[in-house]
Parts: structure tokens; sequence; C-alpha cells
């Protein structure tokens, strides 16, 4: 069960009055969508992705920001289509498991120091019409080695009808990296066409930390420095198509230091 959520906001800070939008209609039509990216450990990272029929697990061992990656890849769904990776790291593979039940594991892939973008669709058995789509991007642990932090990463899922949650909210996304907690959660077509938006910073210090909705109309961030553990609601706030959260941290000690920073997107079902 989700927990409904308490705002705490710091004097300065202005607190908002949040009115939820009304729920949507019907069921998510996002059900069974998620991605998800996370260190496990000092060298350790796991990045799953998946749509209704079709599931990728990826575990990865990082030495120093030089990441290696197993990969498998399962057809979930008896409906004649097959499961499909595309998989972006040192180069571009492709990779596919037709059948259901059936999980193809992908070894000997090469090693990289870049970010990684995964995708995964259905496709027909002749591998030339994907559809249902769905993305997660992992950012190089060479250039920053403060994203190797155990916990640090970033998920999202829709929400199924099983699931309990206070507002009605289609779908929610997390971002943690190092002390900073970015949570933004979304409402699909509300209005036609949009997606609401509401979001939450937290800052577990003394850290500072900033958290960003991209593209969003109005704007909706949030930056602050605390020695303790309060919790900023970011302004409400509506977008179109993909929703992109960014959430960051720097010193509390020291505020010119540099920023560490993480980026998720939540593409909208296809």
């Amino acid at each position: 069960m989700k927990l409904r959520r308490v705002l705490v906001v710091a004097a300065t800070v202005a607190a908002a009055v949040v009115i939820a939008p009304q729920p949507a209609l019907a069921i998510p039509s996002g059900t069974g969508w998620s991605g998800s990216w996370k260190y496990t450990g000092g060298t350790s990272i796991q990045v799953t992705l998946d749509v209704p029929g079709a599931k990728l697990v990826a575990n990865g061992w990082d030495a120093l920001g030089v990441r290696a990656f197993v990969l498998n890849v399962s057809d979930t769904m008896a409906d004649g289509k097959c499961a499909y990776v595309k998989w972006t790291a040192a180069a571009t593979t492709e990779h596919w498991a037709c059948g259901n039940g059936t999980t193809v594991q992908v070894t000997g892939l090469p090693t990289s120091t870049n970010a990684i973008t995964a995708v995964l669709c259905r496709d027909s058995t002749a591998h030339n019409n994907k559809t249902n789509c769905n993305v997660i991007d992992v950012p190089s642990s060479y250039t920053d080695d403060f994203i190797r932090t155990e916990g640090n990463g970033a998920r999202w899922h829709y929400y199924d009808a099983s699931e309990h949650y206070d507002g009605g909210e289609d779908w929610g996304a997390w971002i943690t990296i190092g002390k900073v907690d970015l949570d933004y959660f979304g409402w699909d077509d509300t209005p036609a066409g949009q997606r609401w938006i509401e979001s939450w910073l937290g800052l577990h210090g003394p850290v500072c930390g900033s958290g960003l909705i991209l593209n969003a109309t109005p704007a909706s961030s949030v930056s602050a420095c605390s020695q303790y553990q309060p919790l900023y609601g970011l302004p409400d706030t509506h977008i179109t198509g993909t929703a992109w959260g960014q959430a960051c941290t720097w010193s509390y000690s020291d505020p010119a230091a540099p920023k560490h920073c993480i980026k998720l997107r939540v593409p909208q079902p296809s």
C-alpha cells in the first residue's frame, strides 16, 4: 500500500495549496509498463524494463566506471510476437526472445564507459513490426564516480488495478541520488492530451539538492540545502509527452562543489 505523502516545507519555501486532479476514468493504458536501474552494491548494478508480454533484466558489474552486462530477454505472452531489445552502450546491439516463457541470455557484450540506453519492445516474428516500446537511460559512472554509490538509481511504473494509492495517480517515478530523493506522480490525459504532475523533493541532510520537472508548464523546480529531513513540494504542473524528472545533489559544506545529477523519463505507452 502506497502511504500518503506528508509535506514539510522550510520557512524559506512558500507552502503551496495542492489540489489533486480527478483520477482517470479507466485503468491506465500503461498497466504493466515499468523501468528501473539501481546500484545494488559498490560494483553491481541492475537494469529492468517491462511491457505487457516482454521483460528485460540486465545485471552488470562496474569496475571504476567500466561496466559489463549480462542481458536476460523474456517473451512472457502467447500472442505470436517476440520480445525485442535494443541495447546501446559501447555499440548498439539487438536481441530477441520468441515464444511464451522463452528467455534468451545474452553474454559477451563489450565493456563500456558510456551512458547506457535500453529499449524494450514487442515485435513480430519477422522482426519488422516493433510496438509498445519502453526505454530507460543509465548515466555513465566513468565521468562521475558518485553515480556508483550504492542505492543510487531511478525507477517508475504504472499502477495496476490491485494497487492502493492516495490520489488516484496513473503512475509513479522515483529518483535517488545520494541523500536526495525526487518523487513525482502523474495523471494521464488530465486534461486530454496532457499529463498532470505532482512532485516532492526529500533532503536527508546535511545535503544540498534540487528537483526539476523538465518541459513543464508552468515551470516546476525547487533547490535547497538542509541539515535535517524536510520534504519540499514542487509546483504542480502539466506536461505533454514524456515526463522527464531530474534530481541533483551537492555538498552542504561546500555549495560551490560539483553537482551530481540523475534524469529519468517516463514515456507514454504506445
